[in-house]
């Protein structure tokens, strides 16, 4: 029997709901040729026995979800989905947020179909996690938001609009990353062995997990050899090995002496401090 006949039967139906979580990362050491890559973070299924689809094993556990919504407007088509508090993707947001973008899938099938017949039921992507006793709750977004992204970002402005290392900068961050060893750790400040003489605020400093996967954490500040991070590792140590990139003002200046990409700078320097239009009749 199809997926559409059980799914509109009054009595065959029997639905069947999995969840694949992945963790999206994308590699731009080369900005103009980025590289995206996925991994498989948990497969689960909400039945109350493990499913066996498409030569995988879903585990069944504690999940639920609020209903699906259609609607033109994108803020109003969220889900919240609840679970353990020890669930793997729970576990991620237990300190602080994971850098890479964790996406989620949701699948739905009916049992005793055979062969078995899945639809992609919802697509998107968990944006955070509320911690409440033993539960934890997801709040997703689906993939449509994706198109509330910024789109024409170049402005008549001094500074740079550019990001530092991406498209239009063209400085190359393995010429400026030093890798260098953690001699303290005090809350959201790390204390490292050594730094190169570069601007380090509005960088940030990458640590390679056991598993491989690679987390980073944005510069706040730097005062010597401490760094003020936006959020702290979780399971960073003393003796650890990181590798910290270099940030920029996005002033000529720092473009010119530290960078010395001046020819590639995307602002405009010598914009006139008074405005012609602001209906002084003296310019």
């Amino acid at each position: 029997m199809t997926y559409a006949a059980q799914e509109t039967s009054e009595q065959s139906g029997a639905p069947v709901e999995l969840y694949l979580f992945t963790r999206n990362a994308v590699d731009g050491s080369d900005p103009c040729s980025p590289v995206a890559s996925s991994t498989v973070l948990v497969r689960s299924t909400s039945a109350e026995v493990d499913v066996e689809y498409d030569s995988q094993t879903w585990v069944s556990d504690v999940l639920s979800r609020s209903d699906f919504e259609e609607s033109p407007e994108l803020a109003r088509a969220p889900i919240r989905i609840t679970t353990r508090r020890t669930h793997p993707v729970a576990e991620l947001f237990r300190v602080s947020p994971p850098t890479d973008v964790i996406a989620l899938t949701i699948f739905r099938l009916h049992r005793d179909d055979s062969p078995a017949q899945a639809v992609v039921a919802w697509i998107g992507r968990v944006l955070n996690c509320e911690f409440s006793g033993a539960q934890a709750t997801l709040n997703c977004e689906p993939v449509s938001t994706s198109a509330r992204r910024t789109g024409l970002r170049r402005l008549y402005q001094k500074n740079c609009p550019h990001v530092l290392y991406g498209p239009g900068c063209t400085v190359d961050r393995a010429d400026h990353a030093i890798t260098t060893t953690v001699t303290g750790i005090s809350g959201k400040v790390i204390t490292l062995a050594e730094l190169l003489d570069r601007p380090y605020a509005g960088g940030y400093v990458e640590f390679q997990l056991e598993s491989d996967v690679v987390e980073k954490r944005f510069i706040q500040s730097a005062d010597g050899l401490d760094l003020t991070l936006a959020l702290p590792f979780a399971d960073l140590e003393e003796s650890d090995t990181v590798t910290v990139y270099p940030g920029c003002d996005h002033t000529i200046e720092t473009c010119d002496t530290v960078y010395d990409n001046r020819p590639n700078y995307g602002g405009m320097p010598h914009i006139p401090t008074k405005n012609p239009f602001g209906g002084d009749p003296v310019y």
